[in-house]
Order: C-alpha cells, then structure tokens, then sequence
C-alpha cells in the first residue's frame, strides 16, 4: 500500500508503447553519424548513464516481480493442499474452516494482486516492491522557514518536496523518509550543514544519498571542504530557478546510474538477495555499529536441506529454483533493518541488528517452519522445501572482530546438520572451534 505522501501515479495510455530504454543511445548514434570522432563519442557518453541506469532498475523489477509471484504461488499451493487435508478432516470446527477459508481467500487476492500490472502487493507478499512515485524526494534543510517555503513552492510542481529546519531533523528525515536527494543550508542551529554530511555518510541507511549543499556564506575553502566529505555539489546564493532545477537533475541522474551499477554489483541474480562481497561490507558497519551503541548483533547462518538430490533428479534448474524459493522464504521474516545475502550455493546469511541471540533463534525457527510448509511444484514433481540453521550473537561489549560472529553462526550450522537437518541450533562466540551449542 502506498504512504499517505505518496505522490499519485500518472496513468499510461492503453496504446502509448513501453519507452525503449536504449533508445536514447541509438538516437545518439543515428545523430552522430558525420559529425566529429571527438563529438560524436561526446553524445554517446552524455546519454549512457541514465540508459544504463533505467536498464538496471528494469531489470531488477522484473527480478523482483518474478521471484514474489513464484513464492506467491508456492505459498498459495501449500494451502490449497492444506485446505483438501482440513476438508477431508471431520474432527475440524466450523469456526477453524472459516479461518482457513480466510487464509486461502487472503492468499488468492495477493496472487492476484501480483498478476495484474500496476497494482501493489499484499502486506503478506514475501518481497514488498517498494511503492515509485512519479517524482523524485527532495529533502529541503534550511533554519530559515521562509528560504523553506521558497524552495518548496520552486521545487513542488516536479518534486516530492519534505523539510527539515535543521541538520539533526535532517538526519532523522532522511533515515525514515529516504529521499532521493538533499538540499541543505550550511549554518544552521543546533547541527549545521557538515556536521550532518558526516554522521549521513557514517550511516549505511543514507550513506548513499546526494546532498548539494546551499549557502550564501561559502569561499572556496568551505566549498572544497563540503566536497572532501562527500557532497555532490555546492549551490552559492543567491542563484536563478533555472540553475537550481539543472543542478538537481545533473545530481539525480549520476546517483541513478550509479546506484544501478552498485546494486547490480552486489546483487545475487538468482536470489535478488545481496551477494557475498555486499554482505562483507555491511558485516564491518553494523559490527562497528554495534559496538559504538554496545548493542548485540546476531548472525544466522541457513544451508539449504537435500540440493543434491534435487539435481541429480530433476537437474540444475529445478535446484535453483529451489534455492530461489528458499531465498523468498528467508526473505519472508525480515526486518526492514535486517539484511540477508547469499552466502554461496545454497547458503545464506542474515546479519539482525540490535537482536540478542535467544531472538535470533526465534527468527530461524519462524523461517526454519515457513520452509517446511513450502513445497515447490516443478514438472509435476513436488520437492519439499527446507533449511538447517546455525545462529550466534556478538554482545554489544565484545572486542571480537565481526568475522568471529560468522564463523560461530557457521559452526552451529553444521551442527544441526549433524543433529538431523532442518533444525536450528545456537552458538557462543567461544564455541566457534568446537563447542556445544543447543539445538531446537
């Protein structure tokens, strides 16, 4: 469902066709045909960023769309089996068949839902597409309310414009609101402009946003120095509409393409989970992260249950997608904050920041169950679905490096393997090298 500021969706003519995303470089190349070597490589690489960019975002929805319809329809048959048991069960009250019968009725209207184009997912749909407004989000910071309105009242006609009245309110808007883009006056009260640059990229939530940066008190000291933190651009006042709209969309579309490239980059294209380098990175963050607000973090480890016997009997398709069947599964009980990759072949990993380890558990156990009850159709075969988990906890005092984490959770992994798959078993740092950790 989309956010009460959401900005309403445009409609597209019945008969108006798909924008060819390459077209704007074969226009290119068709218009430099006689013109310079020199020039002619200048409009080709003028207009590859946002081509390249608008192909990778096709891409990963369409990856998106196809691995929520496929677990949508994994979910929707495992009911309707357990739907015709109940049915055959005459031990079954009136009031429990109502409640299946508005579990299946739930499952067929998000199936459905996913079917039709245009239309948002269910709330129960394991991978939630983000609802994209038809305009971009400005996050506008000024201490001045009237510089504010300003800037809204120029911006609003094509951008999705919030504000912020200083650099800490900037912070906490950008982590909840995730704008596209930051608009920010240098001195303010409380936290001004570089102050807040700093502690945004700090955070891996906005680390990521663009931020100009507009004042009319700025040498070029002061410009240089936004720059070394990682501001996109420095807008001096006062400054004509037409520069501030060309200077947004100049941002807006080198931060489009390069956040294409980077999520193709640490993408799992089977999965659409993050892949093994992503996952490196975000371990040494929310470790760092942790330690700094002395909060627990806790890993979890899952290893997909009898892979091979599905490629040796059906082939190397159907395991992947089974191991991409699994992914939604896990995917299913994440948290906004929590992140999940692709470990390698059929092993996952899911970092759970500000979680102890008796809640890691619950999480594994909870994913650990929904796998069990998944059992995926694949040329008429049924293959049952499910995982073994290994989960460890890095208390929020501990001096252990971030791998350590890790290799605990990997520990305890192979111990439920060896205590008989599709169980969960617990580790402490300390049983890492061989320990005994439960196991439920």
């Amino acid at each position: 469902m989309a956010a009460a500021n959401e900005p309403e969706r445009k409609e597209r003519p019945a008969d108006l066709p798909l924008a060819d995303p390459l077209g704007p470089i074969l226009e290119a190349i068709r218009s430099s045909q006689g013109l310079p070597p020199a020039e002619a490589a200048a409009r080709i690489r003028a207009v590859l960023p946002p081509a390249v960019a608008e192909v990778a975002e096709s891409n990963q929805r369409l990856r998106d769309l196809i691995l929520q319809r496929e677990a949508l329809a994994v979910t929707a048959i495992s009911m309707l089996r357990a739907a015709a048991e109940a049915l055959r069960d005459p031990g079954r009250t009136a009031p429990e068949r109502a409640e299946e019968a508005a579990r299946l009725r739930q499952v067929a209207d998000d199936l459905a839902r996913s079917l039709e184009p245009g239309e948002e997912p269910g709330e129960g749909d394991p991978r939630p597409i983000a609802p994209r407004g038809t305009r971009s989000r400005v996050l506008v910071v000024d201490d001045d309310a009237d510089v504010r309105e300003a800037l809204e009242l120029t911006l609003d006609p094509d951008y999705e414009v919030v504000t912020a009245v200083d650099g800490r309110a900037a912070i906490d808007a950008a982590r909840s609101g995730k704008p596209d883009l930051v608009l920010m006056d240098l001195f303010m009260p409380r936290m001004d402009g570089l102050q807040a640059l700093e502690q945004l990229r700090r955070d891996p939530v906005t680390a990521d946003i663009p931020v100009i940066f507009v004042s009319a008190r700025g040498d070029d000291a002061v410009k240089a120095k936004t720059l070394d933190l990682g501001a996109a651009d420095f807008l001096q006042k006062p400054f004509s509409e037409r520069e501030l709209r060309a200077r947004l969309e100049r941002t807006l579309r080198l931060s489009r393409a390069q956040n294409s490239l980077r999520e193709l980059a640490q993408t799992d294209p089977l999965t659409g989970l993050a892949n093994l380098r992503a996952f490196r990175a975000r371990l040494e963050e929310e470790a760092k992260r942790a330690r700094r607000y002395r909060t627990p973090l806790t890993c979890v480890m899952a290893d997909m249950d009898h892979l091979k016997a599905v490629n040796d009997g059906l082939g190397h398709a159907a395991g992947d997608r089974a191991i991409a069947a699994v992914a939604a599964g896990i995917r299913a009980e994440l948290r906004e904050t929590d992140f999940g990759a692709r470990y390698g072949g059929d092993e996952f990993v899911v970092l759970l920041p500000h979680t102890a380890a008796d809640e890691g558990r619950f999480f594994a156990e909870r994913a650990c169950a929904r796998l069990r009850a998944t059992v995926l159709e694949v040329g008429g075969r049924r293959i049952p679905l499910g995982a073994s988990f290994g989960v460890a906890s890095l208390p929020g005092d501990s001096s252990a490096p971030a791998e350590a984490v890790v290799r605990a959770a990997d520990a305890a992994l192979y111990r439920a393997k060896r205590a008989g798959r599709g169980c969960v078993a617990v580790a402490t740092l300390d049983e890492a090298d061989g320990g005994a950790p439960a196991t439920s």
